[in-house]
């Protein structure tokens, strides 16, 4: 399906899509690729490609991941399943029975990419592989996300998201000095190789409108989480040292208490004076215990604000007047300042935050299958003439097996018997 067929010429404008279509419409997309590859999906479906979500007979595990709705545990209550899967299709199938096997690779005739995280070698050993698929497809894109990739020594060893943020180095950079490794929560490892994946997938894409010709993607967790760790790895190349997380490595860089919770601070940064100068100013104009003390000229030269006896100086004057104040009223008050301190905020925070309100970004999504409200992030990005929606509800499981089959060539006779078998699970029909 190319591309460009839901495109027109704008004269003098170049390319712009209609209003009524999303800005993915006319791809096809099957995607099987459980927890990693769910959020890729969305992307996808969201801007308007139609994403068909292969399901095992057991279902895609993010169903039986909290938090429920309610705190319920249901495989069609799961928020993060909800939340992953808004505007999709879906279709439960064995592909390791022959017939599901040729199911799959009729509905992979009509597709333009597809999404999978099977272990490596896994589709190849039941004839799967991009080998085999693109012959059927040629235009086919083809990303597979693991671990490791699909090759090299650690191609065949098991992985998850914590194993994925240790190879990857994020673990170890994500603490301070001697400190033990600290874990970013959620499964933030399946998110980095899902945006990715959807990147290098849109890319090959274009390029397959362009050509006429597929192409594999190899993604690999561990690679994904590598380009995610700031100078680190220029560190080591330029000056041989391994870093960590910044810290308190200067007076006025880091993170303080306050009132409600924590702010970050950056007073100072090398030799910068105007950062200095400028919230050492407000501390004085806020009457603070000390302040004019730090308008002294060893306070403006990174060597003595990476002593001790600074640090220990800064946080007598500094804590006392943070904490008398909520981070609001220091993050605003310190902006009107050009003084450069934010708040740490938890998601209580964001969810209240007045810039993200303004910005609608939190959204209210009406559940008919839960007859209730949930509460999730919106569009990650905003497009003028073809905006992301959320769209239809998350498919239950089984949910469009019927329909998807019966549309590329399969009777109503032939569903049932697939069904008996164990090829595929049809959901009950909503009375």
């Amino acid at each position: 399906m190319p591309i460009l067929d839901s495109v027109k010429l704008d004269e003098g404008k170049g390319w712009s899509m209609s209003k009524s279509q999303g800005a993915l419409s006319g791809i096809r997309v099957l995607e099987f690729a459980g927890e990693i590859g769910s959020y890729t999906g969305k992307l996808f479906a969201n801007l308007g490609a139609e994403v068909i979500q292969i399901e095992s007979i057991e279902g895609s595990p993010i169903r039986r991941a909290g938090p429920f709705y309610k705190d319920i545990p249901d495989q069609e209550g799961s928020l993060q399943f909800i939340y992953q899967n808004t505007n999709k299709k879906g279709i439960v199938l064995d592909i390791e029975k022959e017939q599901g096997r040729e199911i799959f690779l009729n509905l992979v005739k009509t597709a333009d990419l597809l999404l999978e995280s099977f272990p490596p070698g896994y589709l190849n050993k039941l004839n799967l592989g991009y080998e085999q698929l693109s012959a059927i497809n040629p235009k086919l894109v083809y990303t597979s996300v693991t671990g490791y990739g699909q090759n090299g020594p650690y191609r065949d060893y098991p992985w998850s998201d914590i194993t994925s943020l240790a190879m990857g180095g994020l673990l170890y950079l994500a603490a301070q000095g001697d400190d033990i490794p600290a874990r970013v929560p959620d499964s933030q490892t399946f998110m980095m190789g899902a945006m990715y994946a959807a990147t290098g997938s849109m890319v090959a894409l274009l390029e397959a409108d362009d050509s006429g010709s597929g192409q594999y993607l190899d993604v690999s967790l561990q690679e994904c989480v590598a380009t995610a760790l700031e100078n680190a790895i220029q560190f080591y190349d330029l000056e041989g040292s391994i870093r960590r997380g910044i810290g308190h490595v200067e007076a006025g860089m880091g993170i303080y208490p306050c009132q409600d919770g924590y702010v970050y601070l950056v007073a100072g940064m090398g030799g910068n004076v105007n950062l200095w100068n400028a919230f050492v100013d407000w501390l004085i104009e806020e009457k603070v215990e000390g302040a004019e003390s730090l308008a002294q000229d060893q306070w403006k030269t990174p060597q003595f604000r990476r002593t001790a006896e600074a640090k220990q100086r800064f946080n007598e004057i500094v804590v006392p007047f943070a904490m008398k104040h909520n981070k609001l009223y220091l993050f605003e008050n310190g902006q009107d300042r050009r003084v450069t301190i934010h708040p740490v905020n938890n998601p209580k925070d964001i969810c209240e935050d007045p810039h993200i309100k303004y910005r609608k970004f939190m959204v209210d999504y009406f559940s008919e299958s839960l007859g209730g409200q949930v509460f999730m992030p919106g569009a990650p990005y905003r497009l003028s003439q073809t905006p992301w929606k959320l769209g239809t509800e998350p498919p239950k499981l089984g949910q469009h097996t019927a329909e998807i089959l019966q549309e590329i060539g399969y009777n109503p006779q032939q569903i049932q018997e697939f069904k008996q078998g164990g090829v595929c699970f049809v959901a009950q029909a909503s009375s």
